[in-house]
């Protein structure tokens, strides 16, 4: 069974002004992960919020001894919390979840599922599994900056910029990452396939936020996103070249 191959899971979450959504945190989260028969721990970022995110999450850290909370003194971005989590993750295995819960942790065992020897990330896929209640823009710049990274890549994968995603932590090891933004899930895959790491992708449904603002600010995400097609294509030289 893939969960026999989990002997410890690190779970992610960057936050970020989240205060409505971390009062679902023990329900559709802790509560939702602790079933599995692997120790898991939780890993809380604050990056620098100016609501109640941090007191909420606190109270969840005297509660349950496997729940840590580490703040950024200012939002340092996405990519910057993602970061701060993997220095502190302990698991063989590392889960990264948004803190607005749009890929639900309820669709976790689809990860799991695929989770084998030999697999070094399994990457849920909204292209695949499908949108419910998410707007049409957004729809669509998922579907084309996606389909970009796609013709970029020159490799079959359909939701590179995912962050609802199950890795070994012994392949992310061998990198240093260096986006703050969103665009770090791009940055992750794009370089785990270019040096040969097998990546598995399942369908997994994105939905609409339920509570609170969406921090993604679409002109700064084009332009991040853009820089990183950059950067994959400049990777590509190197690699080809034996630089890299």
């Amino acid at each position: 069974m893939p969960a026999e191959n989990i002997r410890k899971l690190s779970v992610i979450v960057p936050c970020f002004n989240e205060d409505l959504n971390a009062h679902r945190f023990q329900k559709e989260l802790i509560e939702c992960l602790n079933v599995f028969s692997f120790e898991t721990e939780y890993i809380f970022i604050d990056d620098g919020s100016t609501d109640k995110t941090a007191e909420i999450i606190n109270e969840l850290t005297k509660r349950n001894s496997t729940v840590k909370l580490y703040s950024h003194e200012r939002n340092e971005g996405l990519g910057a919390a993602i970061k701060t989590g993997l220095t502190y993750a302990t698991g063989d295995a590392i889960l990264v979840v948004d803190a607005d819960l749009t890929f639900h942790p309820s669709q976790f065992p689809l990860l799991l599922e695929k989770w084998e020897e030999g697999v070094d990330c399994v990457s849920g896929s909204s292209v695949k599994g499908g949108f419910r209640g998410v707007p049409f823009i957004r729809r669509l710049l998922s579907v084309l900056v996606n389909r970009v990274y796609e013709l970029t890549l020159g490799v079959p994968v359909t939701s590179a910029s995912s962050i609802f995603r199950l890795y070994r932590k012994s392949a992310l090891d061998l990198f240093t990452f260096e986006r703050n933004s969103f665009d770090i899930n791009a940055e992750i895959l794009s370089q785990f396939l270019l040096t040969g790491h097998r990546v598995v992708e399942v369908p997994a449904v994105l939905t609409d936020r339920f509570m609170g603002q969406s921090k993604i600010k679409i002109g700064r995400e084009i332009k991040n996103h853009l820089l990183m097609f950059g950067k994959i294509i400049y990777w590509k030289i190197t690699l080809r070249h034996g630089k890299k």
